[in-house]
């Protein structure tokens, strides 16, 4: 039995939106991304034919670019921050407990689900958490310090046994 102790906080849903995009988000998302690093040098360049050639609206593209390039690198941390907005109050505090049926519990002061191992698409790690992701857009975090019954290197082993997927490694 594996038991996780884990408080949901910006950090960790940040963590969460970054291990979904690399992983089930990732296909979908990549066009997107592509395009919106055309847009940023599209008004990068823009910006500088206006400069060059006098004229004043360089700078509603400037600030488009800069809005575009703070959207594609805090994507993360927008993501994280809305869903944190989506969690409850009481339910920000997971105790996490992994037996060896098929199912896990993961309970807060709000409720207590048994979600079923086979339910898992992606497990992911990071430095200071591990995920499993459902679905594209629903995932559980736990944080690698919040084991009061097992280790980090115990969960690993386990959850790759009860799911069948190998960790992927999300930096």
């Amino acid at each position: 039995m594996l038991v996780i102790q884990t408080t949901i906080d910006r950090k960790a849903m940040t963590a969460l939106a970054k291990m979904s995009r690399k992983t089930l988000r990732q296909g979908r998302s990549r066009p997107v991304r592509t395009l919106a690093w055309f847009v940023v040098a599209l008004e990068i360049f823009l910006t500088v034919v206006y400069i060059r050639g006098g004229e004043s609206g360089w700078p509603i593209n400037a600030l488009l670019a800069a809005f575009m390039l703070g959207c594609l690198l805090g994507e993360d941390q927008v993501n994280g921050a809305v869903g944190l907005r989506q969690v409850l109050p009481n339910s920000r505090e997971v105790n996490a407990t992994f037996k060896n049926d098929s199912f896990y519990v993961h309970r807060t002061q709000a409720a207590e689900s048994w979600l079923p191992y086979r339910e898992i698409k992606a497990v992911c790690e990071t430095k200071e958490y591990f995920a499993l992701l459902q679905s594209r857009n629903h995932g559980h975090i736990y944080d690698k310090n919040g084991f009061s019954w097992g280790t980090p290197e115990e969960f690993r082993a386990f959850i790759q046994q009860k799911t069948g997927l190998k960790i992927q490694k999300v930096q």
